[in-house]
């Protein structure tokens, strides 16, 4: 019997696409905090101005009040980022797809990560403050943070790190005890408000019937793991992967509360990609993305943290 060989002549298809793997594909902070731009400068400085009282007049044609105001200045360092892919000509003729548009997409994507690091690191790292921005203000001395424990309890004063303690979730009393740090502090409710947090968070706030049932709500859409339309308690809560743990037992996420023009972002150079041929590597591709950026948390009383667990 003759052997079959049709199987020759059976092809394989392959796609002419790329389609990119699970990844962040943006930045989920630059759009919550206040940007600026920084033109040729190494540096940017940006003044803050304190409240002033008025007080009752009670005679006429007295003198003229001179009430003085705090002054103030935080400062900004962008720092240069960058990232590159090589492709040879010879690698263009072995595929279906000419793969460098999604080259300096996903580089795209990678420096739009970077910024929310930026801007992490400032909200819970030292600001610098005073004329030419030589005196360091540590987190703890600038901000006030809710620990670990359930209920919220462990509220710090400023100069004291919240510690982990039994670390717990997040639940109603912490969202409320943070939102009355906000009021305290007289930040007014016109200026939007975002909550950084773990998705093992969102998780957990389905969970709290007070969020979630119409008992208490006349309405609330939950959507892709978040909640939409109106804040809640203030604020507009967004699940992110890249928070920080506490450093002492890392059980803890450091999720972060902020008043949008707490934070600033000063941009230097905006996300830019440049696809050019390389004569001094046998006129091979490269795929080249760049950009200059840094962050400075304004003011304490607008940017807080609070932990919560991270395992199950």
């Amino acid at each position: 019997m003759p052997v079959s060989t049709i199987t020759t002549a059976f092809t394989k298809q392959y796609a002419a696409n790329i389609y990119l793997l699970s990844q962040q594909l943006g930045s989920k902070c630059a759009s919550r905090v206040r940007v600026e731009p920084i033109t040729s400068a190494e540096e940017a400085y940006w003044d803050t101005l304190g409240t002033v009282a008025a007080q009752e007049k009670t005679t006429r044609h007295g003198p003229t009040p001179n009430n003085e105001q705090s002054h103030g200045r935080r400062r900004c360092t962008p720092k240069d980022y960058n990232t590159s892919s090589l492709l040879d000509n010879e690698d263009k003729l072995k595929m279906i797809t000419d793969p460098t548009n999604m080259y300096a997409r996903t580089q795209g994507a990678a420096l739009g990560r970077t910024k929310d690091d930026i801007i992490i690191e400032a909200a819970l790292g030292t600001a610098l403050e005073g004329k030419t921005g030589a005196t360091s203000v540590a987190f703890k001395d600038d901000s006030i943070s809710i620990g670990g424990t359930a209920a919220g309890a462990a509220v710090t004063t400023l100069g004291t790190l919240a510690a982990v303690g039994t670390v717990a979730d997040i639940d109603l009393p912490k969202i409320l005890i943070m939102a009355q740090l906000f009021n305290d502090a007289d930040v007014d409710p016109d200026i939007p408000k975002h909550w950084m947090v773990s998705p093992k968070c969102i998780h957990d706030m389905l969970d709290i019937t007070e969020l979630t049932s119409a008992d208490y709500l006349t309405l609330r859409a939950l959507q892709s793991g978040t909640f939409s339309g109106t804040p809640v308690c203030g604020f507009n809560f967004f699940w992110s992967n890249r928070l920080t743990k506490d450093a002492a037992t890392s059980t803890a996420y450091r999720t972060i509360a902020w008043a949008q023009d707490g934070i600033v972002l000063g941009v230097g150079l905006e996300v830019k990609s440049r696809i050019d041929e390389r004569t001094d590597l046998s006129y091979a591709i490269q795929v080249y993305s760049e950009m200059s950026m840094g962050a400075v948390r304004m003011e304490g009383a607008k940017v807080h943290e609070c932990l919560n667990k991270v395992a199950e």
